[in-house]
């Protein structure tokens, strides 16, 4: 975890994580133990103290049983359904260098949703568990090379080729030295 700068999307993300926790009437303690995430982490976090690593935010999701992309649409107040390019909400994560666009509009009251992930090179992110168990994914590389390890089984992907899969175990997103990934994410 880096120092984070205090900029709008990490006060409301820290604000939208400590409402998931209160609505389950937990304590920073629960959840610590629940997420396996430090108490002083969680706190800090809370208070846009740190920026957040995709890795601490997976956990997260899991332990509240969402997706990484349903957090950052419940950050988002309202709902139009078109949303520009310009207007499209970005998250890199500090650590990895790993950048999510969400390219669909942001509701809490719709499931599906479009990402478009950018992984640099010589990069891996794991994610012990999923966020929401049996969520329907369809993973359509734009660019570049990557490895994605579900449940143990790899799959070596490049430019056009599209992977479909349902999340119910571990899953690992790994890029070799001298390639980034470039793809778009559908959520179902």
């Amino acid at each position: 975890m880096k120092q984070a700068p205090q900029t709008t999307i990490d006060q409301q993300i820290a604000t939208r994580l400590k409402a998931l926790r209160q609505a389950q009437g937990w304590t920073l303690d629960d959840l610590a133990s629940q997420s396996g995430i430090s108490k002083s982490t969680l706190s800090r976090l809370e208070k846009a103290e740190v920026s957040p690593t995709t890795a601490l935010l997976a956990k997260l999701c899991a332990t509240h049983q969402i997706t990484l992309s349903r957090l950052m649409h419940l950050v988002e107040a309202t709902f139009e359904p078109l949303i520009r390019r310009a207007d499209q909400k970005t998250w890199k994560d500090n650590e990895t260098g790993f950048t999510r666009r969400s390219l669909s509009p942001p509701t809490s009251q719709l499931d599906g949703e479009v990402l478009e992930c950018i992984i640099p090179p010589d990069t891996t992110i794991t994610y012990a568990q999923p966020p929401k168990t049996g969520l329907e994914h369809h993973l359509v590389m734009q660019e570049g090379e990557l490895t994605l390890i579900i449940a143990g089984a790899p799959y070596e992907l490049t430019q056009g080729d599209c992977l479909r899969y349902q999340l119910t175990g571990s899953s690992s997103f790994q890029t070799p030295r001298h390639s980034l990934a470039r793809y778009h994410l559908f959520i179902l």
